[in-house]
């Protein structure tokens, strides 16, 4: 693993004589010389772990709660009760309160939301569909990957679950406050009954997370 080296210093001071002006700028020289190499490896350290909003102000305190190790954001999971979706051609929150997660980044990038959760199809009559989406929206920004959850089951009083997982990397988000909620399309949805888990055997799980 690469280090940073020991300061040194030139030493070309004789012991039978006073220094020279020469002796002492050859000295100085090498000081600064080597603290200005150590220097540029700091920032280049800086520059590789951090956005170039980042910035030195010499209190030696750390300026940022999370860790480069703890890069975690928010966690959050919602297990109060299932999602009975109903709401057909367009795109509808599950929930804007329970089926969403907070965060208020400390530097500006990019940063993955995860949502998890499972789907579950009831079928009341043999002649039946579902069809229905799911994708993440910061309100600004929808994600573009969309699970689908389509079947048709042929038979009356079938139960289908389906685990659904979201991933998206919102790039470039401010350091300011961000919510990010899932919601669903329903394109299709004969003699079908679709709810989405959030209990406490199948809980509905969010986080985010520095990339």
């Amino acid at each position: 693993m690469a280090s940073i080296p020991t300061l040194t210093w030139t030493d070309s001071f004789a012991s039978n004589r006073k220094p020279f002006l020469t002796d002492l700028r050859e000295s100085l020289d090498s000081i600064v010389n080597q603290m200005n190499d150590n220097g540029d490896d700091l920032e280049q350290l800086a520059l590789d772990c951090f956005p170039s909003s980042y910035t030195f102000d010499r209190d030696g305190v750390k300026n940022l709660t999370m860790s480069l190790y703890d890069v975690t954001t928010a966690v959050d999971s919602y297990t109060g009760g299932d999602f009975t979706i109903t709401t057909a051609g367009a795109w509808t929150d599950l929930d804007l309160t329970n089926a969403s997660i907070a965060v208020t980044p400390e530097i500006a990038g990019d940063f993955r939301v995860t949502f998890q959760f499972a789907v579950e199809c009831v079928s009341s009559n043999a002649t039946n569909e579902a069809d229905v989406r799911f994708r993440l929206t910061d309100g600004t920004t929808a994600s573009t990957f969309t699970p689908r959850v389509k079947l048709v089951t042929g038979a009356s009083g079938t139960t289908t679950v389906v685990p659904v997982s979201l991933s998206y990397v919102y790039d470039a988000w401010t350091a300011a406050a961000k919510t990010v909620r899932v919601q669903y399309y329903i394109t299709t949805r004969t003699a079908m009954a679709i709810k989405v888990y959030a209990n406490t055997n199948d809980p509905l799980t969010m986080d985010v997370e520095k990339t």
